[in-house]
């Protein structure tokens, strides 16, 4: 738009900062916080809150030396990092805090302007004040930056004027008092004191308009923090030895009385606070146009739209918020809240660079490098002074930004050029892995089911998924591994839909697909190529439909299983029960485990695992049966009380001992919905399913990788 490259690094950066920093708090405020609290102590809030500030302003250098900032400022910075979920929690209360800035800087002008006119009601004033703001931005948002230079000059002039004057007697610098450090009464005025550092916010409103932000948002800024950090602590000084304690606790315009030219400093004041919320006030409805355009927030379109070079609606909507404060509010009052959601957004940025430097990505190289101890040190400062000023606020604070992230992840935004937050968990999980090679296998105390399910068809997926998630969810995974004959075969074409469609189920499922014309061969190569992986599958499972897999194919994935120490389930279901009313859970343990303690080459500890896991899913019964052929029925029900009291099992879970043989017992036995089987071999596995062929029920088979445990 024609106008916007007229901001430049002067202009659009260190003009609305240093106006918005030297203002309301600097000629207002500041010799009240001196009386309360002394020289020493506000020296300490300054040090504070500049050492939070310059940690930010570092970290807002950094990352708009890497990025592209767009609408929006702070907003975008952290929706291009962390997304748009985390964007929009941190953007809606910073919009607030921009509505609340503008409310600030009207109220001060408000007292400068009853100095001069002391007959004018204070509300009044602020009315009129606020009338003419937004007259003004209706018209052309230009106007507020260009007035600014004119005002600054006049601000430079006032500061002049106050240092010039002044009566420099008292001694009170050295008198400070040392106990009111770091009590309730120092964190009031900290909240009192810091929406002077809030004009760090004011110098990325307009990141859209400036010509080249990469290079005019940090030498603005840092410019701007060092320019008025000084002008702070010059002017702390001179206060207290201008005027006693008690003086500065009641006369906020001490200022302006002690001055060598009262009406200059008096210009500027009203300058100053009405060019600052007049900035202010252009900045809110760009950072609310900003979320509109990324459907953000309700009434997205209606907000987002503009007339001219005004987000009209949004400016509307911000002036509507406004009078609402302006009628009901007053200066003290605003000043802790917008300390408050300036600090969130200050940690949030500090945060987002400090997991770019994390993450050691390529793409982030900016061209102004800082030391990770400086977004960190800025985060962390930033969170604790938000508990120290009010616990409460903080913890409420914290609350509402957890509310409006799921809020906002609920909404299924769509992100515009993606975010880092998948580096960011990828390296966790990098980290994690590089620890996990370093340490001993303890999978029979963490286990927990990694599927793979190789497939010939989606088919094949669909119609197991409900037994698979039963058996996997909620903190399990699953593989699902495509096998194509040729690179010609779109049989697996739907595959990554149907995967995905499986996330919403609690499940994370990923797929892989390769090319082999033998399933066998196929499903043994790839179990031997994830062995080395440190997320592993720990199970195999098989089904007989669609495909078929004689005993040579049977064999080779039982030794291709034993080798990589894999376990196995094979599903063998009744063509018309299926899995029945996924209520009953049976698993037939042989009598070959009996001992007189629990040995430790047990082969039915991943079958008992799964039957407890469909129990949990299900809410279902357990049963655990053994035919009991040459075993007394009395040691063979001692053996399973004494394993299901030992492997933690459910009170509920029913023994039963069977006084025949196994083929006679799988066709006696209720027909429950699921019969679980334990099998050692290959040649096991067919022999039980010799035994089960009468038998109108719905097996799975189930082999032990050996990384089991019940007991663990």
């Amino acid at each position: 738009m024609a106008g916007e490259s007229e901001f430049n690094a002067f202009n659009g950066v260190f003009v609305p900062t240093f106006l918005s920093i030297v203002g309301v708090i600097l000629f207002l405020r500041l010799g009240r916080i001196v009386g309360n609290i002394g020289v020493l102590g506000t020296l300490l809030i300054i040090l504070l809150a500049v050492s939070v500030v310059i940690a930010t302003g570092l970290s807002l250098s950094t990352i708009t030396t890497n990025i592209q900032i767009g609408k929006g400022g702070a907003y975008s910075i952290i929706s291009k990092t962390l997304g748009l979920e985390v964007g929009g929690s941190v953007g809606i209360p910073l919009y607030l805090a921009y509505v609340f800035s503008v409310a600030l800087y009207l109220f001060g002008f408000a007292e400068a302007w009853g100095f001069v006119f002391p007959g004018h009601p204070d509300r009044l004033v602020v009315l009129a004040a606020f009338t003419v703001l937004f007259a003004l931005i209706a018209i052309s948002t230009r106007i507020a930056v260009k007035t600014q230079v004119a005002v600054f000059s006049l601000v430079c002039l006032s500061l002049v004027s106050v240092f010039a004057g002044g009566n420099v007697t008292s001694t009170a610098p050295f008198s400070s008092e040392i106990t009111r450090l770091f009590t309730s009464d120092f964190w009031s005025n900290f909240a009192l004191f810091f929406p002077a550092t809030t004009g760090l916010m004011a110098g990325i409103a307009l990141s859209g308009d400036l010509k080249d932000p990469k290079r005019m948002i940090p030498r603005g800024l840092l410019w701007a923090i060092g320019i008025t950090t000084t002008i702070y602590v010059a002017t702390t000084i001179w206060l207290g030895s201008t005027a006693s304690y008690s003086v500065l606790q009641t006369n906020d315009l001490i200022v302006v009385e002690e001055a060598w030219n009262s009406t200059t400093v008096l210009l500027g004041i009203l300058a100053a606070t009405f060019s600052s919320a007049l900035t202010t006030a252009v900045a809110g409805p760009r950072l609310l146009e900003a979320m509109a355009d990324n459907r953000v927030i309700p009434f997205s379109e209606w907000l987002a739209e503009r007339r001219g070079d005004v987000p009209f609606h949004a400016t509307v909507i911000s002036s509507g918020l406004l009078l609402v404060l302006l009628v009901f509010g007053n200066l003290d009052a605003i000043a802790p809240m917008l300390t408050v959601f300036f600090l969130l957004t200050y940690a949030m940025i500090n945060l987002v660079v400090f997991l770019e430097q994390s993450l050691g990505s390529v793409s982030f190289r900016p061209t102004m490098t800082i030391p990770q101890a400086v977004p960190l040190l800025g985060a962390v400062g930033s969170v604790l002074i938000i508990f120290f000023i009010n616990p409460l606020i903080g913890m409420i604070s914290l609350g509402l930004l957890a509310v409006t992230y799921n809020a906002l992840l609920h909404k299924a935004l769509k992100e515009t050029d993606g975010d880092v937050r998948s580096g960011i968990f990828r390296n966790v999980a990098e980290w994690a892995s590089r620890r996990v090679v370093d340490l001993p296998e303890s999978m029979k105390h963490t286990w927990k089911p990694n599927i793979l399910l190789p497939i010939t068809s989606t088919k094949t997926l669909l119609g197991n998924f409900p037994l698979i998630h039963a058996i996997a969810a909620p903190n399990g995974t699953m593989n699902v591994l495509g096998i194509i004959k040729d690179e010609e075969d779109d049989s697996m074409d739907d595959l990554p839909r149907l995967v995905h469609k499986f996330a919403d189920d609690d499940l994370f499922t990923s797929t892989t697909t390769v090319e082999a014309t033998d399933f066998a061969e196929g499903t043994k190569i790839s179990l031997e190529a994830m062995a080395g992986q440190v997320f592993h599958p720990n199970i195999l499972f098989l089904t007989d439909t669609p495909h078929d897999v004689d005993k040579h194919g049977m064999t080779k994935l039982f030794h291709a299983a034993d080798k990589t120490r894999v376990g196995i389930v094979h599903v063998q279901r009744d063509p018309e029960l299926g899995l029945g009313s996924e209520e009953d859970i049976h698993v037939w343990v042989d009598e070959d485990q009996v001992s007189d303690t629990l040995q430790e080459d047990r082969d039915f500890d991943l079958a008992m695992l799964l039957a407890y896991r469909l129990q949990q899913n299900w809410s279902g019964t357990l049963h655990v049966h053994m035919a009991a052929n040459t075993t007394p029925t009395s040691t063979a029900k001692r053996y399973l009380d004494t394993m299901l009291y030992e492997g933690r099992f459910p009170h509920s879970t029913a023994p039963h001992v069977h006084d025949a043989n196994q083929k006679t017992a799988f066709n006696e036995a209720q027909q429950g919905d699921i019969h679980i089987i334990p099998v050692a071999t290959a040649d096991d596995f067919h022999d039980h399913q010799d035994a089960t062929t009468e038998a109108e029920k719905t097996f799975v088979y189930v082999k032990d990788s050996g990384k089991e445990d019940i007991l663990g």
